[in-house]
């Protein structure tokens, strides 16, 4: 595992990581743009508060996009489910 240095919010952080540095950067890069984001639509937020505001909502996107994934799943199952009642009905039919 490799050690990578990051700037996010102005300060400096090391972290390990076997993904390599452009993808710690990614990151970094997100993180910084959420706490951007947060910064122009508040006043006056103090630094500690801006971070757990921008991991709230990082959290809040990962949770938003995991139920879409496990809704798509669902939908695929179903999909599926119906497909192979429309085979059997089939197969059964032209077994006659």
């Amino acid at each position: 595992m490799d050690t990578y240095e990051v700037k996010i919010l102005g300060q400096r952080y090391k972290m390990k990581s076997e993904e390599g540095q452009e993808y710690i950067e990614k990151l970094a890069q997100f993180v910084n743009e959420k706490i951007k984001d947060i910064q122009r639509n508040t006043k006056n937020v103090a630094t500690q508060n801006l971070a757990v505001l921008a991991a709230i909502n990082i959290a809040d996107n990962l949770f938003k996009n995991q139920e879409r994934e496990n809704q798509a799943k669902r939908e695929v199952r179903e999909r599926i489910r119906r497909i192979l009642k429309m085979i059997r009905k089939s197969d059964d039919s032209s077994e006659g």
